[in-house]
């Protein structure tokens, strides 16, 4: 096997069943050798994960892992070897895209709440319902999809330039 101890990221190395063959420490930090890689996906990942992975032999792909109680988004960057038969993946965290949407919200939330913005109408509730409404869904990671999240923000956006001067 390869030596992957000082590699920084979690790397893991598949064979054509996706069962761990290898890993650095990050990547046995997810799932052990001799696991399968599709028990640390999210329900709603696996089927996604495991019918493009067998038909396109390297790209990446966003799914959610299975991280203590709850889920991580991630980009998993993969390459099929057909001479070793092995996959190798890159698992890169989304955590960091995660937080500045979050940061972006928190913005709009105390904009909101500014008293020296002048409300045009009375729609603001509205606007606050929607800003609510995102941010739950924004801080239970398992319905988590970057581009559904910034058009809702978006919209927010939207909203919030339509109520408020």
């Amino acid at each position: 096997m390869e030596n992957l101890d000082f590699c920084p990221i979690p790397y893991l190395i598949l064979d054509r069943n996706l069962t761990v063959l290898d890993a650095s420490e990050s990547g046995y930090a997810l799932v052990h050798r001799g696991d399968s890689f599709l028990t640390i996906l999210e329900e709603e990942s696996a089927p996604k994960f495991a019918r493009v992975i067998h038909k396109e032999r390297s790209g990446k792909m966003e799914v959610n892992v299975k991280k203590a109680a709850s889920f991580e988004l991630v980009d998993l960057f993969y390459q099929f070897s057909d001479v070793q038969q092995r996959f190798y993946m890159a698992v890169i965290s989304k955590a960091n895209e995660y937080e500045k949407v979050s940061t972006q919200l928190n913005g709009l939330f105390n904009r909101l709440g500014e008293s020296n913005i002048i409300r045009k109408d009375t729609n603001h509730r509205e606007v606050l319902a929607s800003v609510s409404s995102l941010y739950m869904k924004l801080s239970n990671t398992r319905e988590w999809n970057r581009n559904e999240v910034m058009d809702r923000v978006k919209e927010i956006e939207i909203l919030l330039m339509k109520n408020v001067q």
